[in-house]
């Protein structure tokens, strides 16, 4: 009985030193929130920016007009100038240049834009330049542009508001902590329109949410300081013909890039060779201008038309020094699409061979069918927990089998001898296939609707967020029954059983006691961060794993110890082993490591995924949003999804 009470009152004492810990730490304004994002965001946007070789040496020219009136993509101009009831509508001018983007949105009084153009015409570089051209304009207090994927977004399932409260939570985890008013810091911005997004890919949704997502922006709209959204040209039309304009828009349409365009930025990409300076790039140029008498000449400007196939062209030519001349071969490439597939497939080429050697292209031979197979399984984000989901759900599944099975086994046989370890074994091999199968792989600090709920456990951590939560105690719902909860529930039966059986009802009461100490402090582990910045893939999963280690010692080290003091000290360390291996497995860290060893084995993908995954993004290859990367261009993605795409040809090819 002493030991107990000794129990009772350190647990206690441990209850109200992290308590009060997490009371007396500073809350952050929403003024300081706001500052801190806005320089989270123009470093996340700088360094991709510089990764995709924006300005190296300079921009390639962009321009756009205002959308033809008689296409039907664009609301009156009097809502988009916000022109008062019987008022002239004034039609604004919006035609301009890359370096005057953030100049033409300010000009727009409604402060909404949408920007069209054909795939790879420049919508993504140009939402960049606005970003981070609002916010090297801006003035303290003004929204902060945030530029997000719609991929992501069903907007069957969720208005546009909470879609987004999620998924800033998710990319700025400071924003994930608790607000008195509105939840979370994140909610608590976007109601007091702090924030204007800025949305790109509407175009990549299925075909069917396009208009509801528009119809859910329209609602949404009244509620935001402004919003842009990017799309492809057919697309945004076919949507706002089966839902609606964006209400008070502005509609620009990305031209294509010209002759004098193109001479006026791939010659400065080469290297000069001689005493005029020139490059390889001028001959070509050249015949380039003369293509109304030139069949081939024509197909090569059309191709280079869009900012994507120009940068592509300026990898494989200008930074490798090969020939462009190779464009105008009617040999090689009899189509614009075997042109352009060229360049694509010259891309992935480039990247791996250009500075490579010995092993690092030997490693270059292999990353063909990496990326391809990335293409066709992980969809358009790649993220690293999802992919946990690709393998046949027997992998899981029999290591969680296995697992249980020794862990629950050994524990009730330490306990209780031989027949309850087999007992133990069968429960255990069930429910902990079960959790591993079903289990939620939501890693730390992402919004727990994010593959597929997190339950009951994500609810009890947001009671410990600075601020807490609103009206108390989180509503029950729907879910609340998660797998996870079996396994707690499966394993801390087992503990008090072990408890009672050895030592009496009280050694029963001081393990439960134990149980509920170590979820108090597991839900306290699940609080987010208090640092704003991106959180890149590589940042959540190092947040996911420490987590996880520390679920690992703080509840191995509470039960075990426990277990030992009411017990004895050989089943105590069962109990310790078997906790900590549940904390790591039953984890998206844990059940990544399970599925990256997988496609290892199978030579699907190599062991150091994230390290592949973060240099296909340094070298190009990818591009990061957010949490999740994805191919630099949806074209890159189909290219490697075609058979025989994907290989690499000489680097002079």
């Amino acid at each position: 009985m002493a030991s107990v009470g000794s129990f009772t009152v350190a647990a206690a004492t441990l209850l109200l030193a992290v308590w009060g810990g997490r009371a007396r730490r500073p809350a952050r304004s929403l003024d300081e929130h706001q500052g801190a994002l806005r320089a989270a965001v123009r470093q996340q946007w700088r360094v991709e920016e510089a990764l995709r070789r924006v300005q190296d040496p300079v921009p390639i020219p962009v321009r756009w007009e205002a959308l033809p009136a008689g296409l039907g993509g664009q609301d009156h101009w009097a809502n988009v100038g916000l022109a008062a009831a019987g008022a002239t509508a004034v039609e604004v001018a919006v035609a301009g240049r890359l370096p005057e983007v953030a100049a033409v949105f300010r000009r727009v009084p409604s402060r909404r834009l949408v920007v069209l153009g054909p795939a790879g015409g420049g919508k993504s570089v140009l939402l960049i330049r606005l970003v981070l051209d609002l916010i090297a304009d801006g003035v303290p207090g003004e929204p902060v542009p945030v530029l997000l994927s719609a991929t992501s977004w069903d907007p069957g399932r969720s208005g546009f508001a909470d879609w987004l409260v999620a998924r800033l939570a998710a990319d700025y985890p400071a924003l994930a902590a608790g607000h008195p008013d509105f939840g979370t810091v994140a909610a608590a911005l976007l109601a007091e329109e702090r924030i204007l997004p800025v949305l790109d890919g509407l175009d990549e949704l299925p075909a069917a949410a396009r208009p509801v997502a528009l119809l859910a922006l329209n609602a949404a709209s009244p509620g935001l300081p402004g919003l842009v959204v990017a799309s492809r040209t057919a697309q945004y039309l076919d949507a706002v013909g089966d839902g609606d304009v964006l209400t008070g828009a502005a509609v620009v349409r990305l031209l294509p890039l010209g002759v004098a365009d193109l001479a006026a930025y791939l010659p400065r990409t080469a290297r000069p060779a001689g005493p005029a300076s020139t490059t390889r790039w001028e001959p070509v140029l050249a015949r380039l201008a003369a293509a109304p008498a030139d069949d081939r000449a024509r197909l090569v400007a059309r191709v280079l038309a869009t900012p994507l196939m120009t940068s592509l062209a300026r990898a494989a030519y200008s930074d490798t020094g090969a020939d462009p001349a190779a464009l105008l071969d009617p040999g090689r490439f009899g189509t614009a699409d075997d042109l352009a597939g060229h360049l694509l497939d010259r891309a992935v080429a480039v990247a791996y061979t250009e500075h490579a050697g010995g092993t690092a292209a030997r490693t270059a031979a292999r990353v063909g069918p990496w990326l391809a197979w990335l293409a066709a399984h992980a969809g358009p984000d790649i993220a690293w927990w999802r992919l946990s989901a690709v393998p046949p759900r027997a992998v899981p599944a029999a290591v969680g089998g296995v697992f249980g099975a020794v862990a629950l086994g050994v524990v009730a046989g330490s306990a209780a001898g031989g027949v309850a370890g087999g007992v133990g074994a069968v429960v255990g091999a069930v429910v902990s296939g079960f959790v591993m199968v079903r289990q939620p792989l939501v890693p730390t600090g992402l919004p727990a609707d994010d593959g597929g709920g997190a339950g009951w456990h994500r609810q009890a951590a947001r009671l410990l967020r600075p601020g807490g939560v609103p009206g108390g105690l989180p509503r029950p719902r729907r879910g609340m029954v998660t797998p996870g909860l079996v396994g707690w529930v499966t394993g801390g039966a087992a503990i008090v059983a072990a408890g009672w059986l050895a030592a009496g009802g009280a050694a029963a009461v001081a393990a439960a006691g134990a149980l509920l100490l170590a979820l108090f402090l597991d839900a306290w582990l699940d609080v987010p961060t208090d640092v704003t910045a991106a959180a890149g893939p590589l940042a959540v999963l190092g947040a996911d794993r420490r987590t996880a280690l520390a679920k690992a010692v703080v509840r191995g080290g509470i039960l075990g110890f426990t277990t030992a003091a009411l017990i004895d000290a050989g089943t105590g360390l069962a109990v310790a082993a078997a906790t900590a291996g549940a904390s790591v497995l039953f984890t998206a860290w844990g059940r990544f490591g399970v599925a990256r060893a997988w496609f290892a084995v199978r030579g699907e993908l190599p062991w150091r995924l994230l390290a592949f995954l973060d240099d296909a993004h340094r070298r190009g290859v990818l591009r990061q949003i957010g949490g999740v990367y994805q191919f630099r261009h949806a074209r890159l993605r189909e290219r490697l999804l075609t058979p025989g795409a994907g290989r690499l040809p000489a680097a002079g090819a």
